[in-house]
């Protein structure tokens, strides 16, 4: 994968990726994401997430837009730019994935899912 354009955090283009499949149902055009559906599809607070939809804006890759009747209640559109990363950081990073572990068995992705699940469940585990 090519390396972030300058000024870019790799946790901006998960909040690109979010913005994107929150759009999705209503096309790209129209924004019915808001920060709070951001930070709720991606499980962080919302403070982080207007902190980075924010910095997004000043890098013109989203755009904010104000609602009717309440102008704090903003909804978010990805730019041309903000569609851009995320064709060449997600889509074709997960098509070049697509490639490299199409190889696999059935049986090795069974193993391998096992075995992310119960990494992930002793992790937590060990959180509490």
């Amino acid at each position: 994968m090519p390396d972030l354009p300058r000024g870019m955090k790799p946790r901006q283009v998960h909040v690109i990726d979010a913005i994107w499949h929150l759009n999705e149902s209503n096309g790209q055009d129209v924004g019915t994401a808001r920060v709070g559906d951001v930070s709720a599809f991606l499980g962080v607070t919302t403070p982080s997430v207007t902190k980075l939809v924010n910095e997004m804006s000043t890098l013109g890759l989203v755009t904010k837009h104000p609602g009717r009747e309440d102008r704090r209640a903003v909804t978010l559109t990805l730019t041309e730019r903000g569609l851009d990363i995320r064709r060449r950081y997600v889509q074709e990073y997960h098509e070049h994935l697509g490639r490299l572990l199409g190889g696999l068995t059935e049986d090795q992705c069974r193993t391998t899912a096992a075995t992310i699940a119960e990494t992930l469940r002793l992790m937590q585990e060990d959180e509490r």
